[in-house]
């Protein structure tokens, strides 16, 4: 099966099974092998074994009502230099999702963060990560500390964009900026990485899959993924990335308040926003990079359903001017506020 989005980070293999018993019943299965990656910390924001510890710690056993429900763990198998999950096969009865659907994402986003910022003990195991969207900034350096390498192409300068790029520098070298204030916002465990590919809907249920990026993190910092990769996969288009925004950011302060959150919203959005322009730091990498890679370009086409490759980059460049200049100007005014 298709890794989705993240398996460019590498390491994994994903397999539907269907097993016959004696009985002559078949059984459907999800394996997911997760390779090793020597040398690799755990606290790493990708670390290869995450998913494996947190699906062996427990600690999804009781999640917070009303928000979402795992995948059933048949089996956990470690072998050293991999791990194996078996886990149910589960078929996605959802088309595609309106607005209220966003909205009902982050309502329940929101109840989940609540949980743990309402009393519940913070899971304080050494292999979460710690602020996910400041811990991939390191690795962004080889590129961003020099972009001209990137910008030889007619069709990088127009995913940039260029007219921005003075812009894109200076966030880059205030990164810091946004790293502490998320430092300094309230904490809660977080599962980093929910977006449409990784939120199933069966019956009444909303089943959320993937927790390799699962880590302690900011009030709002949750809601990033849902945001940004929609504006990418989902249709939404620049003028309607604000609509997108607001909708999403009221549900998650509705499942903050409904979990008995009573901070001020400013904090959530402070959150939301600095790790947005963090998260659009590291767009501005992976996109010139697959801009340079030719070989994957009949695939990007299929992804995001054009033809042209210069369509690819001014999405690339409207996405960009969204999720990271104007992220970047609102937390700048928030922290000054």
């Amino acid at each position: 099966m298709h890794g989705g989005f993240g398996s460019a980070v590498g390491g994994t293999g994903l397999y539907r099974l269907r097993l016959r018993t004696a009985a002559t019943q078949t059984l459907p299965f999800i394996v997911k092998i997760l390779y090793e990656r020597r040398g690799e910390n755990e606290r790493s924001p990708y670390y290869w074994k995450r998913e494996f510890e947190v699906y062996r710690s427990g600690m999804l056993d009781g999640m917070p009502a009303n928000t979402f429900t795992t995948p059933e763990i048949h089996r956990l198998d470690d072998h050293g230099d991999s791990c194996w999950i078996w886990m149910e096969d589960i078929a996605d009865d959802k088309g595609a999702w309106s607005l209220a659907d966003f909205h009902d994402i982050a309502l329940r986003l929101g109840r989940f963060n609540g949980a743990w910022l309402n009393g519940a003990a913070q899971p304080s195991y050494a292999w979460l990560s710690r602020n996910w969207h400041s811990a991939i900034i390191p690795g962004l350096a080889d590129r961003l500390d020099n972009l001209a390498p990137l910008l030889e192409t007619p069709l990088a300068r127009i995913a940039l964009p260029m007219d921005a790029r003075d812009e894109i520098e200076a966030i880059w070298q205030e990164r810091r900026l946004f790293q502490d204030a998320l430092a300094q916002q309230p904490q809660t465990f977080c599962h980093t990485d929910a977006f449409r590919r990784n939120i199933l809907h069966r019956d009444d249920d909303v089943v959320l899959l993937d927790w390799a990026l699962a880590s302690v993190g900011a009030i709002g910092e949750e809601l990033v993924c849902l945001v940004a990769v929609s504006l990418f996969y989902e249709g939404f288009t620049a003028a309607r990335a604000d609509e997108l925004d607001n909708t999403a950011f009221a549900g998650y302060i509705a499942g903050l308040r409904e979990a008995g959150w009573r901070g001020e919203p400013e904090l959530a959005r402070l959150g939301f926003t600095c790790a947005m322009v963090l998260r659009g730091l590291a767009g501005v990498k992976q996109d010139l990079e697959m801009l340079h890679d030719a070989g994957g370009y009949e695939q990007m086409l299929r992804t995001h359903g054009m033809t042209g490759l210069q369509d690819v980059a001014r999405l690339f460049a409207d996405v960009r001017r969204f999720r990271l200049l104007k992220m970047a100007r609102e937390a700048r005014a928030l922290l000054k506020a």
